[in-house]
């Protein structure tokens, strides 16, 4: 899991995931890079390499596929990177403070 492509940002940004069959599931994105993300999700049932929708705040859905999954925590990668200006927005205005899940 350490083989990153770029830099992760600590966040707390109310998201969500939606398999292609529509079942979603609210969760907590808790980083975010530009090429992927890693959600708190307390009941999950994704399966490593399964494809997914992810929406993080109002921003999605972003194509994604599941590359891990350790307990309630889940690490995807983006089809496509986010743009940077996206990023840099989901960082600074988007992310909440606290560390309650």
């Amino acid at each position: 899991m350490e083989n990153r492509r770029s830099e992760r940002h600590e966040v707390k940004v109310a998201g969500a995931w939606r398999q292609r069959n529509n079942y979603s599931r609210d969760v907590w994105i808790k980083d975010i890079s530009e090429s992927g993300c890693r959600f708190h999700d307390r009941f999950s049932i994704l399966e490593v390499d399964k494809d997914i929708l992810v929406r993080i705040g109002k921003i999605g859905p972003i194509p994604a596929t599941v590359r891990w999954r350790e307990g309630h925590i889940v690490g995807a990668s983006f089809e496509k990177t986010l743009h940077p200006g996206v990023l840099d927005h989901i960082v600074k205005f988007m992310s909440e403070k606290g560390d309650d899940e």
